[in-house]
């Protein structure tokens, strides 16, 4: 968490703590701030700030979208199949309710087929669901030639954009999806707070009857301190987000230079963020590699936080024509702003010398 953000909550803590819903000047001062922040985002979005809203996290954001969309609706949804897990699970949900789930076709780069989406775009499909960086390998997906496709037919389009905000550079897409989805944590806010940008022109069914807080997007009283503090954080990551996207790529791709014969970087060959290399090639799983790193100082994941803990192959490799025995032995190696350059050292000089644990 950024020092600035920090210092935000706990001022607004003691200084905003009231409720947004309420008519007291406590509770409008605190409507104040979350309209200031609700602003912001509309503006770095742009969008109409009455389409933001926040979250718990950017999970709970996805299937509040995902769900709102579709309430009441019959058809096919259209998905990409490299989703986040919290993407994947309510897809599941919704196809025992009866919806049709049709995964996007991938390129051999890892990208998804645009031909071939064009073929399933058709009257009968009510969602199309795209993330803009996957957050296993970095893979960047073409979300304007997609918004074009969803356009023909007038398909909302759902983007998961956590691993890509404050990261890489916003494009004019963002108010031209049907949402956008971003987490806090992921560039210095605090976690436990989600933002989203629904987009107003369009519509969508709220999930909780009688709920009165954020137009019915989601109940519950709103943590005015952790917005705020998000928001700064946002604002920070998007004044420093051009020179740290330079800074990060240098180090991306010392390690990618470094990397023996015999490591594999996941989707190599298609348009990435610097920000995550997905290595194969260490010949044991991938939880013993993370454990031989964390012993030498390292902290890198075998894939999504969300899935530590499962013993199944991940299915962002599967779904890029990896075997489950493959996948398993994934790493992923992130870098962000506080990352440097003799910690990278460091990486490079254990996987040039110890190719498995």
């Amino acid at each position: 968490m950024r020092d600035e953000a920090l210092e935000i909550y706990m001022e607004f803590a003691k200084k905003h703590f009231g409720n947004t819903q309420s008519l007291h000047d406590v509770g409008t001062q605190a409507a104040q701030v979350l309209e200031a922040c609700r602003q912001f985002w509309g503006h770095q979005l742009g969008g109409d700030p009455s389409g933001v809203f926040f979250t718990g996290n950017a999970s709970e954001a996805n299937q509040l979208a995902i769900r709102g969309f579709v309430k009441g609706k019959k058809g096919k949804i259209l998905a990409c199949p490299l989703e986040h897990a919290s993407v994947l699970t309510v897809l599941g949900e919704l196809q025992t309710e009866g919806y049709a789930i049709e995964w996007m076709p991938l390129t051999s780069s890892g990208e998804v087929d645009l031909l071939a989406v064009e073929q399933q775009v058709d009257a009968a499909c009510i969602l199309m669901i795209c993330q803009w960086v996957n957050s296993e390998t970095g893979i960047i997906q073409p979300i304007n030639q997609l918004l074009k496709l969803a356009a023909t037919h007038n398909i909302p389009l759902h983007c998961d954009a956590v691993q890509g905000f404050g990261k890489c550079a916003l494009e004019n897409w963002t108010s031209k999806v049907a949402s956008f989805v971003v987490s806090g944590h992921k560039f210095g806010g605090p976690k436990g707070c989600g933002v989203i940008w629904m987009n107003p022109s369009l519509h969508w069914q709220s999930l909780y009857a009688g709920t009165t807080h954020q137009q019915g997007f989601r109940a519950g009283t709103l943590d005015v301190p952790a917005i705020a503090a998000t928001t700064r954080a946002a604002e920070l990551a998007l004044q420093e987000q051009q020179q740290l996207f330079q800074a990060v790529k240098k180090m991306h791709d010392l390690v990618q230079k470094s990397l023996p014969t015999e490591m594999e970087v996941v989707g190599s060959r298609a348009e990435k963020s610097p920000f995550i290399i997905g290595v194969l090639g260490f010949g044991v799983d991938g939880q013993h590699t993370m454990l031989e790193g964390n012993r030498r100082g390292f902290a890198f994941s075998t894939g999504s936080a969300c899935k530590v803990g499962h013993g199944e192959a991940m299915s962002t490799l599967t779904s890029l024509g990896y075997s489950q025995d493959e996948a398993k032995q994934f790493v992923r190696f992130s870098f962000g702003r506080q990352t440097t350059r003799e910690q990278v050292d460091q990486l490079t000089q254990w996987l040039q010398h110890k190719i498995t644990p």
